[in-house]
C-alpha cells in the first residue's frame, strides 16, 4: 500500500494532479513486492511522452506475457453529439471467471452520472471479462476501470433509457471484444 500511494505522489507530481486522483493498478507474480525506484525515476520521462494518440503506446505498455496488445475504439451518438470511447487491455494467463491476472482501461468523453456508469460497468462485466477462463486459475490482481470526462458536450445522461442504452451498447461492444481478445491470446490457447 505504501508503494501505491508513493506512486500517485511521484505520478501526480509530475502531472501537477492530486494523488487521489491518480489510479495504480499492476499485475504480477503473487506476493513479490513491485520494485518502485524504476517507476519514480523514470515518471518525468513517462509523462513527457504521453500524447492523445498514444493509446497504442500504453496497451503495449501493460503487457507481460501477452503476444499481442489488446485495445479497440468506437463511436456512438447521444443527445445529437458524438462520443468515443476508447479501450485497451493485458491478459493471456490466470484468467478465470470473474477476471483474473487482467487489466482493462476504458476512457469515454460521453458525459454520465457516475452511478449509472458504475451500473453499467458492474452489468457489462457480467457478460464480458467475467466468462471468460484461460486456464483455471483465478488471481488476487485485476482491474476493470471506466473513465468519462464529459468532453463531448452530450447532455449527461443521468436516467435509463435510450441514451444509456446507446453508452450500454458502447461498453458492451468495447468490453466484448477485449475479453475475446484475452481469451484469443491465452497461454496454451488452441482456439477461441
Amino acid at each position: 500500500m505504501d508503494k501505491a500511494n508513493a506512486t500517485c505522489q511521484a505520478v501526480a507530481g509530475a502531472l501537477k494532479l492530486k494523488a487521489e486522483d491518480i489510479l495504480v493498478a499492476s499485475t504480477g507474480v503473487i506476493g513479490q513486492p513491485l520494485p518502485l525506484e524504476p517507476i519514480v525515476e523514470h515518471v518525468g520521462e513517462l509523462v513527457s511522452a504521453l500524447s492523445v494518440q498514444g493509446s497504442g503506446d500504453a496497451a503495449e505498455a501493460i503487457m507481460t506475457t501477452d503476444t499481442a496488445s489488446k485495445e479497440i475504439a468506437v463511436e456512438f451518438t447521444v443527445g445529437g453529439k458524438l462520443c468515443r470511447m476508447g479501450g485497451i487491455a493485458k491478459g493471456s494467463g490466470m484468467i478465470h471467471p470473474n477476471m483474473g491476472t487482467m487489466l482493462a482501461f476504458v476512457t469515454t468523453d460521453c458525459a454520465i452520472d457516475e452511478k449509472l456508469l458504475q451500473r453499467a460497468v458492474s452489468d457489462c462485466v457480467q457478460d464480458s471479462f467475467n466468462m471468460v477462463s484461460v486456464d483455471g486459475d483465478t488471481s488476487t490482481n485485476d482491474t476493470f476501470a471506466v473513465l468519462a470526462n464529459g468532453q463531448a458536450g452530450n447532455a449527461a445522461i443521468a436516467a435509463e433509457g435510450a441514451d444509456y442504452d446507446i453508452f450500454y451498447g458502447a461498453l458492451m461492444e468495447v468490453a466484448t471484444h477485449l475479453a475475446k481478445s484475452i481469451a484469443g491470446d491465452g497461454e496454451g490457447c488452441t482456439h477461441l
